[in-house]
């Protein structure tokens, strides 16, 4: 089983810089485009899924509706693949962070959601979460190729559930564009294949 993961599409608060986790912000025109390239990108190469999951957050739901359009792959929205909480940092922009607490707000953006935000999540907070879903999935695909189309922390956090690496230098090869496919063998634990789409502004 070949688990294809994908970030949702880009929204305004990605292009402004603006923390985003919980908050149900939608693509932007450019984001609808990412999903339509990523899209016929696993159409030129006959990828057919089993199933499809995503966040259930509508930037992650429309990227993945985007990408099964017109195919019959049973979707659905998922709790264990919505985005880490940053809690205290929501809907700020990073400027101001850096502004206001110094070296220390980079030094906490090193540390790949190792080490949860003020009234937040870490990525061993929601592993938990996600490898319950995943193993769901793996019986549920019956040997099948998967889609999930998550957000950048909770991507990182499936990967490092499935290769079993939550060092922060695995972590931080692995944070993931708006536009890019990363495809992992389940079954192996290893990393087949990172697609990047590379859609112009």
């Amino acid at each position: 089983m070949a688990l294809y993961l994908v970030r949702h599409g880009e929204t305004e608060w990605n292009r402004q810089q603006r923390l985003q986790t919980v908050s149900d912000i939608p693509l932007n025109e450019r984001g609808r485009a990412q999903a339509a390239c990523i899209r016929n990108e696993l159409a030129a190469r006959k990828v057919h899924f089993a199933l499809a999951r995503s966040s259930p957050l509508s930037r992650a739901v429309e990227t993945a509706k985007a990408i099964v359009a017109g195919k019959s792959v049973p979707m659905r929205g998922d709790a264990a693949f919505l985005e880490l909480s940053v809690g205290d940092y929501e809907g700020k922009y990073e400027a101001d962070l850096r502004a206001s607490m110094g070296a220390a707000y980079d030094d906490w953006r090193a540390l790949e959601h190792t080490v949860a935000a003020p009234g937040g999540e870490n990525i061993f907070m929601a592993a938990p979460r996600v490898r319950r879903a995943l193993l769901d999935l793996k019986a549920l695909a019956i040997g099948g190729d998967v889609l999930i189309v998550g957000h950048q922390a909770v991507n990182m956090t499936i990967m490092a559930v499935i290769s079993g690496c939550f060092d922060v230098s695995s972590l931080a090869s692995r944070r993931q564009r708006n536009d890019e496919i990363y495809v992992w063998d389940m079954a192996r634990g290893r990393l087949l294949d990172r697609l990047q789409i590379n859609v112009a502004d």
